[in-house]
C-alpha cells in the first residue's frame, strides 16, 4: 500500500493528540460522575474519530486498537458495563498506548519496541474481558440496508479545495471510507471546474456525486469527512422519507428552541452546517437574510422542513401570548367560588318566590348573570392536553439520558379539553407508560442499528375525541413484548404452572398485575412491579378501558378510552384487552 504524504500524517498526529486530550479529560470526568451520559457520548465520539481518521491515513495499527477500545465503549454506552475506577484506569492506559502509536506514525514506518508490544498485549487482554460476545461488533452494521437504496439512500455532493492534493489528502480515501457507515451505490464525477487549458496536475478540479445506502444519521455521515475540515464542501440530501420524518418531528419539538436548534433536534441539520449558515447570515452580503432561506438556497435543508419550523414558531408565539393573558387559580378556590355562586342562585330563586318589591325582569337578569358566572367557573376548571406536553417531553428526555437511549417524542391532540383533576391523573398515567416504553420497549442505538432501525427510537402520544369518549394512545417503535419472556416470569413467580402455555393475550394481561415485572434487576424506572398496575387503577378510577396491542420486533401500543364524563367516585374494573397485531 502506498505511503501517505508526510503533511497529512502530521495533520493526523496533531488532530489525534487533541482528541486524546479530550478523551482523558472525559474519562476523568466520567469517573466522578458515572451517570453523565453526555460525557460518555463525547468519549465515544472522540475514540470513533481517531479510528476513522487512522483509517483514512492508513494507520492500520491505530485503527485496529481504537476499534477494540471503541467496542468496549459501545458496551459502556448501552449500559452493559459500569464506568468503575478499574475500567477507567484501563481506558487511561489505552490513551497512553494510542499516544505512543500516534507518535510512531511520524516516522513513516512501523516501530514496535518490545515494551510497546507488551503493553498492547496486556491492554488487549484487559479489553477483551469487557467485550463479552461483542468482540467483532462493527460500528455501523449493514443489516437492514435496502437493496436498491430507495428508502435509505442519501445523496452526497462533494467538492474539494484546489490544493487538497498538495496537502496530502486524497478525496478517494474519504469516499472509500463511506463504506464504514453504509453501502456506496453509485459515484459520479463532476468535471465542471476542469479547465480547458492551463491544467495543473497537482490541483484538484473534480467533484463527486455519491449515492449512499445507509441507516446512519446525518452527523455520522458528515463525520467521515471531518478530518478534511475546510478542504471539503459537503451537501447532504437525505432520503425523502427522512424529510417527511423531520417535518413530523418538528411539530412536537419543545417551545424554547431557535430555528437552528429545532433543526438539529430533529436531525435535519448538524452543528457544522448550522455554523456555516450562521456565518453566512452574519456576513456583509447576507445579514438581512433569514437562516432558513440560506439553508434552503444552499441545498442543506428541504423547503418543506423550513416551512414546518416557521409554522411551529408561529404556534409557539400564539401559545406564549395566550399564556401571558391567563391567570392560574387553584382548583380548590374555583370549587369555593362555584359553591358560592350556587348558593347565590338558590337565594335568587327563593327571592323570586317571596319578594314583592323585586320585579320578575330584575330577578331574571340577576339569574342570567349568576348562571354565566357558573359557566365561566366550569371553563376555568378545564385545561388543554398541550399543557401536559412539556412534562411529557422532559420525562422522556430524562429517561433516555439515564438509560443511554436516543428517543424522540411526538405528540398530537393538544386542543383536547380536560377537567383539571382528570388531567392530573392522566399526566401521571402517561408518565408511567412513557418511562415504561423507554425502559422496556425502545432498544439501545447499537441494538437498533443491528436491526436496521433508525438509531433514534420514536414514542408517540395522541389525544382525540371519538363520539362521547376521549381516546389516548401511547405507542413506540421498539422491541415489542415477548410472550415467552412473560410466560417464564409468570412460571417463576408461581402465577402459571410449568406446563401452561396460554395465548399471548392472556400473558400480556398479567403485565397489569400488581408486583409483576419482567425486569430481572430493579432500576429507577422498572423492576419493582409498580407501573402498569398503576395505569390500570387510574383508568379504572376514570371509568375507562385499556387496549394493548404488540408485535415482537415492531413495537407496542396502548389505547386508553375514557368517557367524557367520568362516573364520579365510582370505580369499575376496566376491560384490559390485548392483541397480537401487525398494526402495533
Amino acid at each position: 500500500m502506498a505511503q501517505q504524504p508526510q503533511e497529512i500524517v502530521t495533520m493526523f498526529m496533531t488532530d489525534a493528540a487533541e482528541l486524546l486530550d479530550k478523551l482523558e479529560s472525559g474519562l476523568l470526568a466520567l469517573e466522578h460522575n458515572a451517570q453523565d451520559h453526555n460525557v460518555l457520548d463525547d468519549i465515544f465520539r472522540n475514540m470513533h474519530t481517531i479510528k476513522g481518521n487512522a483509517a483514512v491515513v492508513r494507520q492500520g495499527e491505530i485503527e485496529w486498537f481504537a476499534h477494540v477500545a471503541e467496542s468496549v465503549l459501545m458496551r459502556l454506552r448501552n449500559g452493559a458495563l459500569n464506568p468503575d475506577g478499574e475500567l477507567i484506569s484501563v481506558f487511561l492506559a489505552c490513551c497512553d498506548h494510542l499516544r505512543f502509536l500516534v507518535s510512531q506514525a511520524g516516522f513513516g514506518h512501523q516501530i514496535s519496541p518490545h515494551f510497546a508490544n507488551a503493553d498492547r498485549t496486556q491492554l488487549i487482554g484487559l479489553l477483551v474481558a469487557y467485550l463479552g460476545e461483542d468482540v467483532d461488533l462493527p460500528l455501523q452494521p449493514e443489516a437492514g440496508l435496502t437493496p436498491g437504496g430507495t428508502a435509505t439512500t442519501w445523496h452526497l455532493s462533494l467538492s474539494f479545495s484546489s490544493g487538497v492534493l498538495l496537502r496530502g489528502m486524497d478525496p478517494l480515501d474519504f469516499i472509500r471510507h463511506l463504506s464504514s457507515v453504509g453501502r456506496i451505490i453509485a459515484v459520479t464525477v463532476n468535471t465542471e471546474k476542469l479547465p480547458a487549458a492551463d491544467y495543473d496536475p497537482e490541483n484538484c478540479y473534480l467533484g463527486f456525486e455519491v449515492d449512499l445506502d445507509s441507516p446512519a444519521d446525518r452527523q455520522s455521515i458528515e463525520d467521515v469527512f471531518s478530518f478534511m475540515g475546510v478542504e471539503c464542501a459537503l451537501v447532504l440530501t437525505p432520503p425523502p422519507a427522512y424529510v417527511d420524518n423531520y417535518v413530523k418531528r418538528i411539530e412536537s419539538v419543545p417551545d424554547d428552541l431557535q430555528t437552528g436548534e429545532m433543526l438539529m433536534r430533529v436531525g435535519a441539520l448538524t452543528p457544522n452546517e448550522l455554523d456555516r449558515g450562521l456565518r453566512q447570515q452574519r456576513s456583509g452580503t447576507s445579514n438581512r437574510r433569514q437562516l432558513g432561506d440560506i439553508l434552503v438556497e444552499d441545498g442543506v435543508v428541504a423547503p418543506e422542513v423550513i416551512q414546518a419550523v416557521l409554522l411551529r414558531q408561529d404556534e409557539i408565539k400564539l401559545s406564549v401570548l395566550g399564556e401571558s393573558q391567563q391567570l392560574r387559580v387553584p382548583v380548590e378556590e374555583l370549587d369555593q367560588l362555584a359553591s358560592l355562586l350556587d348558593s347565590a342562585l338558590q337565594s335568587l330563586l327563593g327571592l323570586s318566590v317571596r319578594s314583592t318589591s323585586v320585579t320578575p325582569a330584575e330577578i331574571l337578569a340577576l339569574r342570567t348573570v349568576v348562571e354565566k358566572a357558573q359557566a365561566q367557573t366550569e371553563r376555568l376548571r378545564t385545561t388543554h392536553f398541550h399543557e401536559l406536553f412539556r412534562r411529557l417531553h422532559r420525562a422522556v428526555r430524562d429517561a433516555g439520558v439515564e438509560l443511554g437511549k436516543r428517543v424522540d417524542l411526538l405528540v398530537s391532540g393538544g386542543e383536547i379539553a380536560l377537567d383539571r383533576s382528570v388531567a392530573v391523573l392522566l399526566a401521571d398515567m402517561l408518565m408511567h407508560l412513557l418511562r415504561n416504553a423507554v425502559d422496556h420497549g425502545i432498544e439501545t442505538p447499537v441494538q437498533r442499528g443491528r436491526l436496521g432501525k433508525s438509531m433514534q427510537g420514536t414514542l408517540s402520544v395522541q389525544a382525540r375525541e371519538d363520539g362521547e369518549d376521549l381516546v389516548f394512545t401511547v405507542s413506540d417503535d421498539g422491541a415489542g413484548i415477548d410472550p415467552e419472556q412473560v410466560r417464564e416470569v409468570a412460571v417463576a413467580c408461581g402465577k402459571l404452572s410449568a406446563d401452561a402455555h396460554p395465548e399471548p393475550q392472556a400473558l400480556y394481561a398479567m403485565l397489569f398485575d400488581s408486583g409483576f415485572s419482567t425486569t430481572p434487576k430493579a432500576n429507577y424506572y422498572s423492576g419493582r412491579g409498580v407501573g402498569l398496575d398503576v395505569v390500570r387503577e387510574t383508568v379504572a378510577i376514570l371509568g375507562g378501558d385499556i387496549i394493548l396491542t404488540s408485535q415482537l420486533g415492531k413495537g407496542t401500543r396502548f389505547e386508553i378510552r375514557l368517557p367524557r364524563e367520568p362516573n364520579g367516585g365510582y370505580v369499575h374494573i376496566p376491560r384490559v384487552r390485548t392483541q397480537n397485531s401487525a398494526a402495533a
